[in-house]
């Protein structure tokens, strides 16, 4: 069989520094096109293909993106970075047993403390209890503060009911956003006393943690006793309500107009490690607000008025959510389409300091809350059949903001239509 001549040819220097600049940079679109290009004029060259891949994959483009990547994997099946992207893709479209195989292979050719963390993860996905902790151990033991594994492993092991375990675990994970865990387990020990003097320490040295705020407000309301955690201790009196139709004269016209705009917005379906199920959402890093045009810029500015209104309704409030109010902040936005029987699970908004939704398109409650957006105190790993709820069925237009720490998620719906929101984080600067 005759070789074809590119073969053996290698693309130029400069079109893979620039391929590299694009997918460094986020800027996907371009470096997705000259990745196909490069495929086109040299498909043997496996880097290439390694970061079509990749790219496919951040763009939501997942069974795409799986067909690159076997074929990186085919054209340098001794590379363990591109068994290790294999198995991500397969992780991502719930082909576990072969992830399993995918990752195994990558650790034949290469031991990595991702390779194990991430079969970790399968083998508890497939029940396999014990692999799952194994794996865990062998990716600790090869780096020490992997913080994503050492949570992992205390998630397993909490869910065991291993709590005295699971605890030695929780005070290994220092990141921003596992600085709970600790609180979540000792709770789970009924050991409180213990959970306000850490909270009391929290106070001084990390005041303005949202997910240690959370926590806060739930221990508070369940034992019926202030922390010393004073960053927002009663969440769900921050709950504001508005209408576009306040800030427009003809929002009925201004409403399918924005909807126009963002349906050319790049959207994944079911995106993971998202709270969205049953719908579509805007790529991982695209944020709408960032150098808006048109309806959305609009939109921006009439958040932007409304944030004025929330702060000046709550300036008395001596809590830090409110004497410490990011004036110099962002906001970073979103788009979800919901589908029939979608919803979002329970979360909050650890980067944020304020969130909040309006809703372009709504759905009939059918008497049963269908649709509606519920507050909580609850956490995904600590509830109380006591704590409070707050539930808002909205209306077209409707514009609700509250703190990130508070707990919320949307109730599915039976109805067969769309459900359409913008969501935006306010963060500091």
């Amino acid at each position: 069989m005759k070789k074809n001549p590119t073969d053996f040819l290698e693309p130029s220097q400069l079109q893979l520094n620039n391929l590299l600049k694009y997918y460094q940079t986020k800027q996907y679109d371009k470096a997705e096109k000259l990745a196909v290009s490069i495929t086109k004029e040299f498909p043997k060259h496996p880097f290439t293909w390694k970061v079509l891949a990749a790219v496919l994959k951040q763009n939501g483009r997942i069974e795409e993106s799986l067909v690159a990547s076997k074929k990186s994997v085919q054209l340098n099946p001794k590379d363990a970075e591109a068994y290790y992207n294999l198995g991500i893709v397969m992780q991502d479209l719930g082909k576990l047993d072969e992830a399993e195989t995918v990752y195994k292979k990558a650790i034949t050719l290469k031991p990595d403390h991702k390779s194990h963390n991430n079969l970790g993860i399968v083998m508890q996905d497939l029940g396999r209890l014990d692999e799952a902790e194994e794996n865990y151990k062998k990716a600790i033991a090869m780096k020490s503060d992997f913080i994503q594994a050492i949570k992992n492993r205390w998630l397993l092991l909490f869910n065991q009911k291993k709590f005295e375990e699971a605890l030695l675990d929780a005070d290994l994970c220092i990141s921003k956003g596992s600085r709970q865990l600790d609180l979540t387990t000792l709770y789970a020990l009924g050991r409180i006393d213990e959970i306000y003097k850490r909270l009391e320490v929290r106070s001084k040295i990390d005041s303005e943690n949202i997910s240690v705020a959370a926590f806060a407000s739930f221990i508070a309301e369940v034992e019926k006793k202030e922390t010393a955690y004073n960053f927002c201790p009663n969440p769900i009196d921050f709950v504001h309500h508005a209408n576009l139709s306040t800030h427009i004269n003809d929002s009925n016209s201004f409403i399918p107009e924005l909807i126009n705009e963002l349906d050319n917005v790049k959207k994944i379906w079911q995106p993971s490690k998202k709270t969205t199920v049953g719908g579509f959402q805007t790529l991982t890093g695209l944020n709408l607000f960032e150098s808006p045009t048109g309806k959305v810029e609009q939109l921006k500015s009439i958040i932007i008025n409304e944030l004025d209104v929330y702060h000046k309704k709550y300036s008395n409030n001596s809590c830090s959510y409110i004497k410490k109010w990011p004036f110099q902040n962002y906001l970073n936005a979103w788009y979800v389409v919901l589908k029939k029987q979608g919803y979002q699970n329970p979360h909050i908004h650890p980067g944020g300091w304020l969130s909040g939704v309006i809703y372009l398109k709504v759905v009939p409650s059918l008497d049963k809350n269908e649709g509606a957006i519920e507050f909580s105190l609850n956490g995904e790993y600590y509830s109380n059949v006591n704590s409070p709820k707050l539930i808002h069925q909205p209306k077209l237009g409707d514009i609700v903001f509250f703190p990130s720490s508070l707990h919320h998620r949307t109730i599915p719906f039976s109805t067969n239509a769309d459900r359409i929101i913008v969501s935006f984080d306010l963060k500091p600067k």
